[in-house]
Formats: C-alpha cells, sequence, structure tokens
C-alpha cells in the first residue's frame, strides 16, 4: 500500500472511531508473499478493535425496615404497648416468626428468653374460710369438675379466659366471663364460686387464696414455682430484643407482680404498756416481754404502726386499778422488737402525767426513728401530714381524736392529739390525697364495748372515706368490732381491740386483729387480718385456727357479710 493510500484510511479510520465508539483501527497486516488464505483479507483493509465496557457505578438502595412478629394470642393488656414500641423503632410487621428479625410468641423456642410474666391469683370473697386451693384442684375445676369442698364456678375477664385457654386449652361451660369492673360483686353473689384475676387487679373486698400452699403475696414468693403466670418469650435480633425488653420496662409492664413494688405495711390496736402488763415486765426483768410471740410477724413488714395511748415517761410509777397510766421508758424496748416504724398518737391518755411526761415520750420517739402523727408537742405538729414512701410507694397518715378529754387535745402551747374537726379533717385529706398514693386515716372516737359501732362513729368514719382516705381505722376500741368495704379498694376497720393492753376480764377485750395491708404499684391490693388473743395479762399470741375462726365469725357477722 503506498503512503497515500495509509493516510487516506487513516483519516477514514478516525472518523469511523468518532462514530462508532471504537478505540482504535489498525492496519491488517498483509498476507506473506505464497500464501494463500481461505478468507483473503483484503489489501490495504482495517480491523476494528471494541473500547472497553466502562465499570458500572453502584446504585443506592433503600435497606429494609426490621420486622417483628406478634402472636395474635398475647395478652390484651400487652398487645397496645408492643404496637406502640414497634412504631416507635419503625419495625415492621412480620407475616410470620421464621421470616421475622424478632419474634414474641406465648411458646418458647430454643433460642428465645423470658420478655414478660403476669401473674394471676385465685380469689375468694373477703369473709372466706378457706386458705388453699392446689393447682390440680384449680385445672380440674377449669375442666368442669367442681372442688371436694363445693366450689362450681370459676369467674374471669374475658382478657383473663384468653390467657389460660392458650395456657391450658378450651375450659368446660362453668368457667363464666365478668366485665372487670363486675368482678368482685359477682363473686361475692356466688359462695360457690373462686375468681382467677391478674395480681395487680386484685382488691381488698376479695381474698388471695395461696395456690399449692404458696403466698404469691409474700415479696419473697417462689415463683419459678408457682403455677399462675402467663409468660411472653423473645428471640431473634438481641440488640433490637433488648431495645424492645427496656421499653417495656419503662412502661413497667415487663411483670405485674415486681417485689421492688411491693409494700408491707402493718397496723394494730391499742398499745398501753402501763399497770398489771407494767409489774409482769419488771417482775420477768424482760421491757420487750409483750412483743416477744408477735415480733417475727409484726418486725417483718416494711412498715409497722402501733396506736400508742400512754406517755413512757422517767417519773413513771405503774398503778394497778386505775385510769391514770404510763409506762417506763425501757418499756420502748417492746416497739423496738416488733419493728414499730409509726406511731399515732391520738390516744386519750397521753397527757395523764403531765404535758412534760408528754414531751419526754415525743423525745424518746425521735431519738430512736418512730414517726409520729395524730399528736405532737403542739397543734401544728399534730395536725401535720405524715407522707412516707416506701419500695416506690407514696402513703400518708392522719389521725384525729373525737373523745377527748379536752386535756388531750393539743392546742399552740401544748402537746397533745388532733381534736376531730370535720372541715380541718377535709383539708388535710385533700392534701394527703395530692401527695399520696394511699391514704389512711385514724380515729379516736367513742369508745364502746361491743362488735357492733355506734351510729356516731359510723358517720365520721364513712365521711372519711367519702373526702378522700382510703382506710379508715378505728383506734379507740378495747375489741373487734366490724368492718365496712365503701368500695372494692376501701375499707373501714371500726375497731382493732387491744395489741398491747392489761385488759383480761372477758373474751372481746383478749382478743385483738392485726391488720397487715399490701400496696402494690401505689394500690391497695389486700388487707389480711391476724386474730391475736392475750396471755396472762402481758402476752398477746397469734390466735389458733378454732380461736381465730371464732374471733373472725364474730367481727365478719357484726359487718352483716352474706
Amino acid at each position: 500500500m503506498n503512503s497515500y493510500m495509509k493516510h487516506s484510511i487513516a483519516g477514514a479510520c478516525l472518523a469511523l472511531l468518532a462514530l462508532v465508539g471504537l478505540t482504535h483501527c489498525a492496519f491488517a497486516a498483509e498476507p506473506p508473499a505464497g500464501v494463500v488464505t481461505t478468507n483473503p483479507i483484503p489489501t490495504g483493509g482495517l480491523t476494528f478493535v471494541p473500547r472497553p465496557e466502562a465499570t458500572p457505578k453502584p446504585t443506592k438502595t433503600t435497606p429494609r425496615p426490621p420486622t417483628l412478629f406478634l402472636n395474635p394470642k398475647l395478652s390484651a393488656a400487652l398487645r397496645p404497648a408492643l404496637a406502640e414500641i414497634a412504631a416507635q423503632l419503625k419495625l415492621d410487621a412480620a407475616k410470620n416468626k421464621s421470616s421475622a428479625d424478632v419474634a414474641i410468641d406465648t411458646q418458647r423456642r430454643p433460642d428465645a428468653r423470658v420478655l414478660t410474666e403476669r401473674v394471676y391469683v385465685v380469689a375468694d370473697w373477703f369473709p372466706t374460710e378457706r386458705v388453699n386451693i392446689g393447682s390440680e384442684e384449680l385445672l380440674n375445676l377449669w375442666q368442669g369438675v367442681p372442688t371436694a369442698d363445693g366450689i362450681t364456678t370459676l369467674l374471669m375477664t374475658p382478657e383473663t379466659l384468653a390467657d389460660f385457654t392458650e395456657l391450658w386449652g378450651a375450659p368446660a361451660s362453668n368457667t363464666q366471663t365478668v366485665a372487670a369492673d363486675e368482678l368482685v360483686e359477682t363473686l361475692w353473689a356466688n359462695h360457690n364460686a373462686l375468681a382467677l384475676m391478674p395480681f395487680d387487679q386484685l382488691a381488698p373486698k376479695v381474698k388471695a387464696l395461696h395456690v399449692d400452699d404458696l403466698d404469691i403475696l409474700a415479696r419473697d414468693a417462689n415463683v419459678d414455682a408457682y403455677p399462675l403466670i402467663v409468660r411472653t418469650f423473645i428471640s431473634g435480633d438481641a440488640a433490637l430484643a433488648q431495645k424492645i425488653h427496656d421499653a417495656l420496662a419503662d412502661q413497667t409492664l415487663l411483670t405485674n407482680r415486681d417485689p421492688n413494688r411491693m409494700t408491707k405495711l402493718i397496723m394494730t390496736g391499742v398499745t398501753a404498756i402501763s399497770r398489771t402488763m407494767a409489774f409482769k415486765i419488771d417482775a420477768a426483768g424482760d421491757p420487750a416481754l409483750p412483743a416477744r410471740v408477735v415480733a417475727d410477724v409484726l418486725s417483718a413488714a416494711d412498715l409497722t404502726m402501733v396506736s400508742n395511748e400512754t406517755p413512757f415517761s422517767s417519773n413513771c410509777v405503774p398503778e394497778l386499778g386505775t385510769l391514770r397510766l404510763c409506762g417506763k421508758p425501757e418499756y420502748i424496748e417492746t416497739l423496738k422488737l416488733a419493728g414499730v416504724d409509726l406511731i399515732s398518737s391520738t390516744g386519750n391518755h397521753m397527757n395523764d402525767f403531765g404535758i412534760d411526761a408528754f414531751r419526754e415520750t415525743l423525745d424518746a420517739f425521735d431519738a430512736n426513728g418512730f414517726k409520729v402523727y395524730g399528736g405532737g408537742r403542739n397543734i401544728e405538729e399534730a395536725s401535720r401530714v405524715l407522707v412516707v414512701e416506701d419500695h416506690g410507694n407514696k402513703l400518708a397518715f392522719l389521725g384525729m381524736n373525737s373523745f377527748g378529754p379536752k386535756s388531750v387535745w393539743a392546742t399552740d402551747e401544748r402537746p397533745g392529739a388532733q381534736q376531730y374537726d370535720v372541715d380541718k379533717l377535709h383539708q388535710e385529706l385533700t392534701e394527703a390525697r395530692q401527695k399520696a398514693d394511699v391514704v389512711f386515716l385514724d380515729m379516736q372516737a367513742d369508745e364502746t364495748y361491743q362488735y357492733e359501732p355506734i351510729q356516731a362513729n359510723k358517720d365520721k368514719f364513712r365521711d372519711g372515706i367519702a373526702n378522700g382516705a382510703d382506710v379508715v381505722t378505728g383506734v379507740q376500741a378495747h375489741q373487734p368490732q366490724a368492718l365496712e368495704f365503701a368500695a372494692a379498694d376501701k375499707i373501714i376497720f371500726y375497731g382493732l381491740g387491744n395489741l398491747f393492753f392489761d385488759q383480761m376480764q372477758s373474751d372481746n377485750v383478749r382478743q385483738g386483729l392485726v391488720v397487715r395491708h399490701t400496696i402494690y404499684n401505689g394500690r391497695l391490693l389486700q388487707s389480711e387480718l391476724l386474730p391475736t388473743l392475750l396471755y396472762d395479762y402481758v402476752q398477746p399470741r397469734w390466735a389458733t385456727p378454732a380461736q381465730a375462726r371464732e374471733i373472725l365469725d364474730l367481727v365478719f357477722g357484726a359487718s352483716n357479710f352474706k
């Protein structure tokens, strides 16, 4: 090929490169002389070499949101909270467990952990003699078999029914559903029924039974052995599972029975360590003698209250057969052994040995860490609403004395009890309601020696409930008296009788009631009655089962429980 032709073809090549996007072109080599080709290359022809493909740039893709599977049979109390948490964490709903990043189920998978526990109780009406039910008995009742002592019906809300149907299978026809706000009254109307209800929805008007002899009201109850717990389980992505766990913890939904939110409060009747009791203590050389038998239970409570009626004075000389009462300072050892924390000081004998003796008593109470309400060094102290916080529960205590005498009522200058005044009471109850979850009012009212309260006391105590108190306790009675439910969760104790006092002249004054309240998460759940009987003028002891039944029958009879 001559030079002119090469230049002409090169120019054409460049033009073609621009047109078709090739990288370059080359002249075809001429075949050597004497070689014959099958497909001869034209003389001076071109070979076209394609341009290399460019590497494509990666495109951005939106990652899919993580997914959550919720078993549709989860508790109705839990589902709304989980749906809200899923929205906050931007979790999509998964179609099934296997495709989900996180799954929450009623059945445990090998890789799952417990997410929530919902504890249930078996409840009876308050005056019941029943204490315990076996889990096998309960399951048989669920399946339609009455108990040996005549229980034929099991009551519960539709939500509880759904939970236990998932746990135990379909129930028999004797299982009845009732609206939550009707459950307690339905139980009271049918004494052949028991109720299955969530722990945190208990009310004082019903009595939680032990199950397999396990008391679920006890803070240290072995929940691993307790059969009435519905659990949910979580599996999948560990980080997401932890976020869901923490969000439920913030809403206190991991459990409806957190021991760290449970307060045990014991309230008692008359304490007046004087007269014969004083002589017995001195003879034994044991200033804590009155509390020796009952102290284990009293001191085990988070808060223990006594209604102290008499001064502890260094000038005290005990006398027999007198209404001028006092105790020696060393007798405070009885209160210390009993684990006393709170002292209601509305009693009508506090100034029997003069106002200086009362001041000395208050100083001794302060020195021992006792918190006093209902009385004080002056009217300002006596009128103070005492607010105590325990295990996250705020409890308010206040007290008044309507019985007198006038000499025991506090003034601006004189120590004593707070005098009953209805308008002032309403003011204090309003203050207490604003500051506390549960409000306790003590009333030192008219003394009567009978199980039935008099109308004057009924009117005062009911007014206290109507204006903000959750519990009204009569601390004036030297024998047990009736009780009354103003609502499912509001209760009046017209009299608890004596705790530490020397009356032995008849059975009614030997009898006493210790009340053990359970407060959970700001609500009063239960009020248990623990009967006592005084021995040898000095020492209350726990009533035997037969004695306890006799005392409670008298109290419930006076209460017109039917």
